[in-house]
């Protein structure tokens, strides 16, 4: 072989030996490493924590306790970093119409547009602090209004509400460990109602306030879960009817950390429960039905709100879980306005997963709304972007939906709503709930039984309209509103929204029950302003009373 034909020959094996080295680097680092740093779409998991819980029942009737007020608590929202603008942070649909819902069929709507079979307003009967933070739940005639700490019960269908004092139902005062050491300051601030029709409970969530100074968001407390059926709430379950279960910061390994702002979801088979580890990041913890329906210990999985990896809820703090979970519950954070970190949670799995999609950049400046008597409406500045809506609508779509604030191309702060596909994690759409001359913040949602996705959320129109609350289904671009607001709440800090419940009505899979509030001047004589928060019950047209609407 002559020297020219053996340096050709070293020559190729050197370039294949170079080309053999590269494909296992890339190997290594794309398959490898890349399941610790997951690119778009793909998966980053983590085995679920574990808890108990064991079954306490109330034990007569308790002298009522005496709740710290709810503007007490003052968290912040997360601030969401910008990232290189993508798409044109202009509007993608038409813009959404407000129309007030009357006692006949509206006229401006759709040829099917919403309607409400039922409204319920609370009026001064109503024990309310600052904000009312309303949720309701309902099964047959039984409906149960929460607000605060207080709720209100009809069992005629909403013909009459009677108010409940939790306090006087459980045991709410401070409690303290063997040593004397405290566990919370008691009941407060906010709670929440869902019913499960698969085990046939009422399941109602409250908050207790933490042990630290300075307010109810420092130090450790605890949340109770408690269930009875429907025909023990008809009862009076007072004494004999409900079970509890307390959660403690210390049952989530949370330390000295308070949990706050929770929210439930029924699935399956599983309760989901999520709260903020105050200035860490979200908590969601799942709890078996069967074990809620049959009174028992409770057997708890749980993710981590801060650890530093992807699957932490550090990019979710202050979000909500998806209602209408089926066998998989959602949530997602925003790791910057060009990227949605969307979390997952299989029945059939003993872990949880994230992955980032990219979306399209939204609007990401401050969020503000000057009342009529020149308040800032929005000055409290809560959840700010965390993503308050979420629901499955179909086995293979997720929808979330958060605030945005005004630009240049929109007039007023809005609603972002970004459509994933669950099967690929890959974005189906984006769009905005938007108008020139109102904002819409706060958004809540819930998936009906024909795979339509409705909406509670807040509105207002800048030096014109008062902030207050509206419904509507997505997708035809109207929300609806049944009461207007006619002052600020003016207390120690302006807070609106932070809860906008709407959940699938289990009588009738095609209405939804809802709450909500306005804000009223107090008749005169008297001076100053009320709540007054609402149940109620809308639907589509044809849906509704057979076609037909009417308030009750």
């Amino acid at each position: 072989m002559n020297s020219f034909l053996k340096a050709v020959l070293i020559f190729l094996v050197l370039v294949a030996a170079f080309f053999l080295l590269g494909l296992l680097f890339w190997l290594y680092h794309c398959h490898c490493c890349g399941r610790q740093n997951p690119q778009q779409g793909e998966a980053s998991s983590a085995p679920l924590n574990r808890a108990t819980s064991e079954p306490q029942r109330p034990r007569g009737k308790y002298p009522p306790f005496q709740v710290p007020k709810e503007d007490y608590n003052k968290d912040h929202p997360r601030i969401v970093p910008t990232g290189p603008q993508r798409g044109t942070l202009a509007p993608t649909v038409q813009g959404s119409k407000l129309l007030q819902i009357q006692k006949q069929k509206p006229a401006g709507g759709a040829g099917n547009p919403v309607v409400v079979t039922q409204y319920n307003p609370q009026g001064t009967s109503a024990s309310v602090g600052t904000p009312p933070d309303p949720n309701a739940a309902r099964n047959g005639n039984v409906i149960m209004l929460s607000y605060n700490t207080r709720v209100m019960l009809s069992t005629n269908g909403g013909t009459n509400y009677t108010e409940l004092d939790p306090t006087t139902i459980f045991p709410s005062g401070p409690t303290n460990d063997a040593a004397g050491n405290p566990l919370d300051k008691g009941l407060c601030c906010d709670q929440i109602i869902r019913y499960a029709p698969q085990i046939d409970r009422f399941v109602w969530l409250m908050q207790f306030c933490g042990t630290g100074t300075g307010g109810c968001l420092t130090g450790i407390n605890k949340v109770r879960i408690a269930s009875a059926s429907t025909q023990d709430v008809v009862n009076g379950a007072g004494a004999t009817g409900w079970t509890y279960w307390d959660l403690a910061s210390a049952t989530f390994n949370l330390g000295t950390t308070t949990m706050d702002y929770p929210d439930l979801s029924i699935g399956d088979n599983f309760l989901y429960f999520s709260a903020d580890a105050v200035s860490q990041g979200l908590l969601v913890v799942r709890i078996p039905l069967n074990e809620i329906r049959d009174s028992q210990t409770i057997n708890m999985g749980y993710t981590s709100p801060s650890d530093g990896t992807k699957t932490d809820g550090s990019t979710a703090y202050g979000s909500h879980i998806s209602q209408n979970p089926g066998d998989t519950v959602f949530w997602a954070g925003s790791p910057k306005n060009t990227q949605l970190r969307v979390f997952s949670m299989a029945e059939s799995s003993n872990q949880y997963s994230s992955r980032d999609i990219d979306i399209d950049s939204w609007p990401n400046g401050t969020i503000t709304l000057n009342a009529p008597d020149g308040v800032d409406n929005f000055s409290f500045g809560w959840p700010g972007n965390a993503i308050t809506g979420a629901t499955r609508r179909t086995n293979t779509e997720v929808w979330f939906a958060w605030n945005t604030s005004s630009n240049a191309n929109f007039k007023n702060a809005h609603v972002e709503v970004v459509e994933i596909n669950t099967s690929n994690f890959s974005k189906i759409a984006q769009w905005q709930i938007w108008n020139d001359s109102y904002a819409f913040v706060d958004p809540y949602l819930a998936t009906n039984g024909n795979g339509e996705v409705g909406i509670g959320l807040a509105w207002g129109a800048a030096n014109t309209n008062y902030m207050s609350h509206a419904v509507g289904i997505l997708g035809d671009f109207i929300v609806w509103y049944p009461e207007l607001s006619a002052a600020s709440p003016v207390a120690s800090q302006i807070r609106l929204g932070d809860y906008f419940s709407v959940s699938r009505n289990p009588s009738n899979s095609l209405l939804y029950d809802a709450s909500g509030y306005a804000v009223l001047k107090q008749p005169a004589p008297a001076t100053g302003w009320y709540f007054d928060p609402y149940y109620i019950q809308f639907g589509q047209d044809s849906v509704a009373k057979g076609g037909s609407s009417g308030l009750h």
